[in-house]
């Protein structure tokens, strides 16, 4: 099932896009597809493209297993 994207703030967008898409990427982090979506929304009501810290281990491990990149300095950029 593919998941509307209103806001494609990066680097969130990018990085959700090379992991399969927010349903792939929420299934795995056990989290509401919700959840991801406001990660590419702008503040106040999202993060404005930040990926979460708590969030960033898992991500990796999963870029890994799909043999795409993310790297720690993607992640932290603001």
């Amino acid at each position: 099932m593919s998941i509307e994207t209103k806001h494609k703030l990066e680097p969130a967008f990018s990085i959700l896009e090379r992991l399969g898409g927010k349903s792939a990427v929420s299934a795995e982090l056990k989290v509401a597809p919700s959840t991801l979506s406001r990660w590419c929304t702008p503040v106040p009501e999202g993060t404005g493209g930040t990926v979460p810290v708590r969030h960033w281990s898992a991500l990796q491990k999963m870029a890994k297993a799909r043999g795409v990149s993310v790297t720690l300095s993607e992640l932290a950029k603001r």
